[in-house]
């Protein structure tokens, strides 16, 4: 199904930037009917760009130098009509929300359907199945723009399979999910496998792909380093894959050093009674009690939607609860005043990444002095971007653009730190530095939240876990 001989491709910014992309060389790669091939290696090092080169979009889309072979189903892929290219492959991207084009959920899942003229009843049933298959059935007729980011990401999983293809490319799919929602995309994945649906997808949460997988490919610096099969893989130790900065699930035993707020320290944030509800959905909070203390870091938990970012949202002062109160240092903080005293690093990353540099963006609306200085440069060194750092944070990857708003909020002199889904595109190696970076916050004093679905982050990071429950009418307490 996909042929890669000799295949490679440098982006036209290579030449402006001076070589520093991920750009990719020598790749030689088949992929079968049925076969599942996962892509792994660290943040940067291509994967996506070779996802691109078996859509077409490189470089059709992403402007670049394409050299070798690239074929599916055995003709060239720049060779097809974008209809032939609809009916034969589904793409998921790393950041969905850039390949949605309809308002409304049930609209987006039809629009493959309608473009090519299926019959209206066949849509419905295609939309129907596809929602079934995704668990989102509830979610049909919701706007894409109330949804959360894993929400969000089910619907664009599901867009893609509306055809039946016969290749499906997933970007990094399980990167917002929750451990449920992995298990039951890894579960829709062997059906498309047994079906004769060929797979390839780029992934850091690599160990919940042993059941779908059939082979582990590695890559570095561009090209493929290692490749072994999914009982190879599953073999491998901790220690056999730190080098190549992967996941592997025995991270959480790395050493972080991890104490505990004291006991005497003074007076941090507390919400009380806190509720939020959406006008256009029944779907919100509910007399959320909760205290944070200086010098803590707490895990906020609980399935894609029920809540976590609204609750985070309040807290900050980007939402105004519509109950409750919000108290910090003993004294209760209206929502501009929580503004001025917190610093969210939201999910998408491109929501909040504004400066022409790396460099930049780390100091952006702050006077440039020479502590200020210091601090970036810390920042740059704890994330790996000092090489980056003259870069456009808009050419960077998903892992990479992660790594800079974490930094930036790391630049900052708020009390209270909310990390979004902070590991959501990092390889092993950015895991273990957001948890030490969490680490380090919460002993200078700083109150951290982590909205998380990572468990290994969870164990190396966190003092405390917040679980987030939705009820039966749609409202969501805390456990």
């Amino acid at each position: 199904m996909i042929e890669l001989t000799a295949a490679g491709f440098i982006y036209e910014s290579a030449f402006e930037d001076h070589g520093e992309t991920e750009s990719v060389s020598e790749l030689h790669l088949t992929v079968g009917a049925g076969e599942c091939v996962v892509l792994c290696g660290r943040s940067g090092c291509g994967k996506s760009t070779v996802l691109r080169m078996i859509n077409g979009l490189a470089p059709q889309f992403y402007p670049g130098m394409l050299a070798g072979m690239v074929q599916v189903s055995g003709k060239p892929v720049n060779s097809f009509l974008p209809e032939e290219k609809t009916r034969l492959a589904g793409s998921v991207f790393q950041d969905p929300r850039s390949q949605f084009f309809m308002s409304l959920v049930r609209d987006e899942l039809a629009f493959s359907g309608e473009n090519l003229g299926l019959a209206p009843d066949e849509i419905r049933s295609r939309v129907q199945a596809a929602a079934d298959r995704m668990r989102i059935a509830h979610l049909l007729d919701r706007p894409l723009d109330q949804l959360s980011s894993g929400q969000k990401q089910k619907v664009a999983i599901a867009a893609a399979t509306i055809l039946s293809p016969k290749l499906l490319i997933l970007d990094e799919p399980s990167a917002n999910l929750d451990e449920k929602a992995t298990s039951e995309l890894v579960q829709t994945l062997l059906q498309l496998k047994r079906s004769g649906t060929a797979l390839i997808l780029s992934e850091h949460r690599l160990h919940a792909f042993l059941e779908v997988a059939d082979r582990y490919v590695l890559i570095e610096q561009g090209t493929i380093a290692r490749t072994w099969n999914k009982d190879e893989f599953a073999a491998l130790r901790y220690e056999d894959v730190k080098p190549y900065g992967l996941r592997h699930p025995d991270m959480e035993l790395a050493g972080i050093n991890h104490p505990s707020a004291h006991a005497s320290s003074p007076q941090g944030w507390e919400g009380r009674a806190l509720t939020f509800a959406y006008r256009s959905a029944s779907q919100g909070i509910r007399g959320i009690d909760m205290t944070l203390k200086p010098g803590s870091v707490t895990a906020l938990t609980g399935d894609n939607g029920v809540g976590k970012t609204t609750l985070c949202k309040v807290l900050c002062g980007l939402l105004r609860q519509q109950g409750g109160e919000v108290y910090y240092a003993g004294k209760k903080r209206s929502a501009a005043g929580r503004r001025s005293l917190s610093y969210l690093v939201m999910q998408d990353a491109d929501y909040q990444l504004y400066a022409d540099s790396v460099g930049n963006e780390l100091v952006l609306g702050r006077r440039l002095d020479d502590a200020l200085r210091l601090r970036a440069y810390e920042a740059m060194d704890a994330f790996g971007l000092r090489a980056l750092r003259d870069r456009h944070p808009a050419s960077l990857s998903g892992g990479e653009k992660q790594r800079v708003t974490i930094a930036a909020a790391y630049c900052s002199d708020a009390e209270l730190i909310v990390l979004d889904e902070p590991t959501s595109g990092l390889d092993g190696d950015g895991v273990l530095n957001v948890a030490a970076w969490a680490r380090k916050l919460a002993q200078a004093g700083k109150t951290v939240v982590i909205i998380t679905h990572d468990r290994i982050l969870t164990k190396l990071a966190c003092d405390h876990v917040l679980e987030l429950k939705i009820e039966p009418e749609g409202m969501s307490k805390l456990e």
